[in-house]
This record gives C-alpha cells, sequence and structure tokens, in this order.
C-alpha cells in the first residue's frame, strides 16, 4: 500500500467469544465472501462474520458502527485476502481495510436467560403461527402445511412426519435417511432445507438441555449430512446444533419461551424479515420443534 494512502478505518462496537483466538492471534483467518452487509472470514471449517451495526451480532459475528446505507463492496475487500491483527488491536483484511477492536465490548447471548423452562406459551406459539401464515408463503416448506397451534398438525408431505417419527422411535439411520432430504435442498449459500434445519436444531438444543448426553441421533444425523451443502451453511448449522445462532434468531427464540407478547411479536417479525426465505423458514423450524415438544416431549427424546 502506498504510505500516501489512508486504510479505511472501521470501529468494532460488540464481538462474539469466537472472535477471541483472532485477536489473541491463535487462529489465522482469510477472507471468505463479501457482501452489501456481510463481510465472512474463514479459517478451516470455522467462519467469522462482520456486520454493521443495526444488523445485531452473534457468538461468531462483531458488527462495526457504519451508516445503514453503508456497502462493503466500497471496502476494495476481495475473497482470499489475508487477515492479520496487529499489536495496537487492529485487525487487517487485505492491505486496505482495518477494524480497530480496541473498543469493542463482548456480546452477550439472549438465551442466557433460559435457564428453567416449564412450559411453551400458548400466546407466543399463536404469535409465530400468525405471522408464518402471512408472511411465509414463498417458503417451500409452508406449501400445503397446516398450522393450528390448538391442534397442532404440521406437516410437508411424508419428509417431516419421517423425522419426527425416527426420532420419537430411536430410529438413528432412519432419522439420517429423512434429513438427507432436507440438508442442501434449495439454491443460495444457506438453503431452505437448511435454514429449517437450523431453526429445529436451535430450538431442541435449547429445549433439551435437561437431557443432553454425548449421544444424540438428531446431531449425529444432521452431522453426517453436512456434505451436502456449502461450508458456510454447514457452519451456521453446527452452530444451532450446539445451541447458538445469529442474535436476531437467538433473540425470536429467547421471547418465544420466556418472553412476553408484545416483544415476542417483534423479535418473530424481525427474524421473518431476514433474507428472501431464510428468515421464514428458520421461524418454521423453530414452530416444528417447539410445536412437537409439546405434543411428544419431541427435544427429550434421541439423547443416549
Amino acid at each position: 500500500m502506498n504510505i500516501c494512502e489512508q486504510p479505511f478505518y472501521l470501529a468494532s462496537v460488540r464481538h462474539g467469544r469466537g472472535f477471541e483466538p483472532l485477536l489473541k492471534y491463535e487462529e489465522t483467518f482469510k477472507v471468505h465472501s463479501v457482501f452489501t452487509h456481510a463481510i465472512n472470514l474463514v479459517a478451516g471449517s470455522d467462519f467469522l462474520t462482520i456486520l454493521p451495526l443495526g444488523r445485531g451480532c452473534g457468538r461468531d459475528c462483531a458488527t462495526v458502527a457504519v451508516s445503514g446505507g453503508f456497502s462493503f463492496f466500497t471496502l476494495d475487500i476481495s475473497p482470499e485476502d489475508e487477515v492479520s491483527m496487529s499489536a495496537s488491536s487492529r485487525l487487517w483484511l487485505g492491505e486496505k481495510t482495518v477494524i480497530d477492536f480496541s473498543g469493542s465490548k463482548g456480546w452477550r447471548s439472549p438465551l442466557e436467560a433460559v435457564n428453567c423452562l416449564h412450559s411453551i406459551r400458548d400466546e407466543n406459539m399463536a404469535i409465530l403461527e400468525s405471522a408464518l401464515a402471512a408472511k411465509c408463503n414463498d417458503s417451500v416448506f409452508s406449501r400445503g402445511l397446516e398450522l393450528d397451534v390448538n391442534r397442532a398438525q404440521v406437516g410437508d408431505g411424508r419428509v417431516l412426519e419421517d423425522i419426527r417419527r425416527t426420532l420419537i422411535e430411536d430410529d438413528g439411520e432412519g432419522l439420517e435417511k429423512a434429513l438427507a432430504k432436507i440438508v442442501g435442498f434449495g439454491p443460495g449459500l444457506t438453503p431452505s432445507g437448511d435454514d429449517l434445519v437450523v431453526g429445529i436444531s436451535l430450538a431442541r438444543s435449547i429445549l433439551g438441555r435437561p437431557w443432553q448426553s454425548e449421544g444424540n441421533i438428531w446431531e449425529a444425523g444432521v452431522r453426517r449430512n453436512l456434505d451436502k451443502t456449502s461450508d458456510l451453511s454447514a457452519f451456521f448449522i453446527k452452530q444451532a446444533l450446539e445451541g447458538s445462532a445469529h442474535e436476531i434468531v437467538e433473540r425470536a427464540l429467547a421471547c418465544l419461551l420466556i418472553g412476553e407478547p408484545c416483544e415476542t411479536k417483534d423479535a418473530v417479525d424481525r427474524l421473518l424479515s431476514v433474507g428472501a426465505t431464510s428468515g421464514c423458514d428458520i421461524g418454521l423450524g423453530m414452530y416444528i420443534a417447539l410445536n412437537w415438544q409439546r405434543r411428544y416431549a419431541w427435544c427429550s427424546k434421541g439423547w443416549r
């Protein structure tokens, strides 16, 4: 870089604990992909994401102080650019962009507040049901889907029923085959099938805490199918299996479980507005898992 050329300077506001190994020089990342409102970094199978402040944070995210209309394309960053830390808490992306982490604060998950769950509130489930019915008609999984919080019927052909049944019956092989029909299904970096699995997996991880053990046929079946999708989408699924996701997703689930109806509506509306169908598919996954939990104690099954 020419010494007279000033780098693009950004200030990090918050960062999740996934950034700590990078900030402590313990891992080496490179730029994976750049979008208008996101920069993804990669090291092996691990990803980190840089987002504008208004887009929320997460365990593996950092937010930077930029205006709402700012585009990361203006930063002259390209895939494969090197990422390096300097001694002054500055993260270099390539040769022309630096992010200052000296004043960045640690991010805390909204799901930390979910520590004792006795029941799932009818009012909050009704809010999610109504929002899905109104906003998510474009989701491939909503076609022919009947949502009724009282009768709790959920169906999309045979595949969702196979997923529900095989886990309850502790049929790991059958569950893996059913998941093979969903993981990687759909276009894009995060296909619709993957987003649905994220929603189910996150809800199952949080609701299944009292029964968690090393053996888990849901996690095993999902992980064995991750080679069917992109590395980035597989990473988001693995996050959900571990009980974490982007802040918007976590906040929606936390509100559904322990929030008041007013805040739940706001959180659900924000989730369902994410992407073309990603937020809807994640929300639908949450709805499926929560309904199955209410009917069959589904999130307590499949642990060994």
